[in-house]
């Protein structure tokens, strides 16, 4: 959650496009308090970015949920080209029963998970699904600040691009069931409960409990 600790949302103010405006809500963090954490968080930045940006390091973002649609889990795979990276997923049944028993084979990962990112932060943008997530958070504790936690929430896809893979990778196994790969398209199956999921993530842990 480094990144969402980042968002100036908690003071008072919006970020739109690397640019800062002043927000319309009120601030949930005290300004000396802000400040003194981004000055902590910024002592280690460049070297955790770096470290967790590395091709080995970095996760895939879908690994566990991508299946072809012959039933057969695909797992991640890379390549290594001189200074490139090519990173794919490939279908398990080529690799246990031979490529010609596979529908697909492979797929390369890049363009499989931004199509599956793109769901996510449209989901996290939808009007309906902040109206659920504001029955779940009261549904979880009656006594929960519900606006505090759908400004979390909304808080996450503007930054997305700022998110470290790992963190990204977290988000999107809450809210994606599976990934279905076939020689005509992509099936994203996402899961009806992992907006509460992802809620009960970001609210304080004596208030899920």
């Amino acid at each position: 959650m480094y990144r969402l600790f980042k968002n100036p949302v908690f003071i008072g103010v919006a970020a739109y496009k690397g640019q800062h405006f002043a927000g319309e809500h009120e601030a949930i963090l005290d300004r000396a308090v802000w400040d003194e954490v981004q000055a902590i968080l910024g002592r280690w930045e460049p070297e955790e970015r770096a470290r967790q940006n590395r091709p080995s390091r970095a996760p895939a973002l879908l690994k566990g949920l991508i299946f072809a649609d012959d039933g057969w889990a695909m797992t991640p795979g890379a390549t290594h080209k001189g200074d490139k990276v090519y990173r794919y997923y490939v279908n398990t049944a080529s690799m246990k029963i031979g490529k010609e028993a596979c529908s697909v084979t492979r797929v390369p990962a890049g363009e499989i998970e931004a199509a599956v990112i793109a769901q996510v932060r449209k989901v996290l943008q939808a009007p309906e699904v902040m109206s659920q997530a504001i029955r779940e958070v009261v549904a979880l504790d009656p006594a929960a600040d519900a606006q505090q936690v759908i400004t979390m929430l909304q808080s996450i896809e503007p930054v997305w691009d700022e998110l470290f893979p790992a963190e990204q990778a977290r988000i999107i196994q809450l809210l994606v069931e599976q990934v279905t790969v076939s020689q005509t398209g992509l099936r994203i199956d996402m899961k009806t409960a992992g907006m509460k999921e992802l809620i009960q993530s970001v609210m304080p842990a004596r208030k899920v409990a």
